[in-house]
């Protein structure tokens, strides 16, 4: 049974290192654009522009999923705007009314979306089976030979660019996680409830066997993604880390 949930666990550590490592990299990239134009707005105006097209999709999702849960919107932005205290907001969605359920679903949107773009991007740009394989009898050869073909695809750039994009914007903000937050800790009260109930009353239930292979091979699938962007995201932080300390050493010569 625990094995079965292995790739939920992996999903979830691999999804934290991937906001960890987004962060990082937007740190080092905005960095040394910085030490290049020595303008703060600058830099952050054109990492939001790189970042655009997951700016998109981030906030498209937020406005369809108001579409499907019946809640009103006003004016979509997708383009970087100062907030006045030298920090940019990359896109926004005006929600008008709704309860805590649906802005719940609302403000998930973007990281449901975004990860379901991350794995079909991530298996379209790798051979992800003949990856696994390879990492999993420690067949290094064999894991050169699949990053070497995904790297000469014709549109090999054009791939890492759209993965980097949309698993760097698919994370949520503050506004967005607030109703989450509120409706897990109501979840959270009401599963505790059932499962002492059920306890208490010797009848735990337990999830059907066909649940628990659908869930592990979906969250497989999930946590392939998460890896392969996150590789991505450890490529492109190492070369603006390393652009930086360069930019930085002969700026101060």
């Amino acid at each position: 049974m625990l094995g079965a949930w292995t790739p939920l666990v992996a999903s979830l550590a691999l999804l934290l290192a991937l906001w960890w490592m987004s962060r990082r990299l937007a740190f080092y990239f905005i960095s040394t654009l910085y030490a290049l134009t020595g303008n703060q707005l600058i830099s952050t105006t054109i990492y939001a522009l790189v970042i655009l097209p997951g700016t998109l999709i981030h906030e498209t999702s937020h406005w369809l999923m108001a579409q499907i849960v019946g809640v009103r919107t006003g004016a979509i932005s997708v383009l970087p705007k100062s907030t006045g205290n030298g920090k940019l907001r990359l896109g926004s969605v005006d929600v008008r009314g709704g309860s805590l359920w649906q802005h719940t679903l609302i403000g998930l949107a973007p990281l449901l979306v975004g990860s379901l773009l991350t794995v079909a991007l991530s298996y379209w740009l790798v051979d992800v089976e003949a990856l696994g394989a390879a990492w999993r009898y420690q067949e290094w050869g064999g894991i050169r030979e699949v990053l070497s073909a995904t790297l000469t695809q014709p549109d090999a750039a054009l791939g890492l660019y759209l993965l980097f994009t949309v698993s760097d914007a698919m994370f949520l903000s503050a506004s967005d996680r607030a109703p989450i937050q509120r409706m897990l800790m109501y979840l959270a009260l009401v599963f505790i409830v059932l499962y002492v109930t059920a306890y208490l009353l010797a009848d735990v239930p337990s999830l059907p066997a066909s649940w628990i292979q659908g869930m592990h091979d979906a969250f497989r699938l999930l946590a392939w993604g998460f890896a392969i962007a996150l590789a991505v995201h450890i490529t492109f932080t190492i070369v603006f880390a390393i652009a930086f300390a360069l930019v930085r050493g002969l700026r101060q010569r």
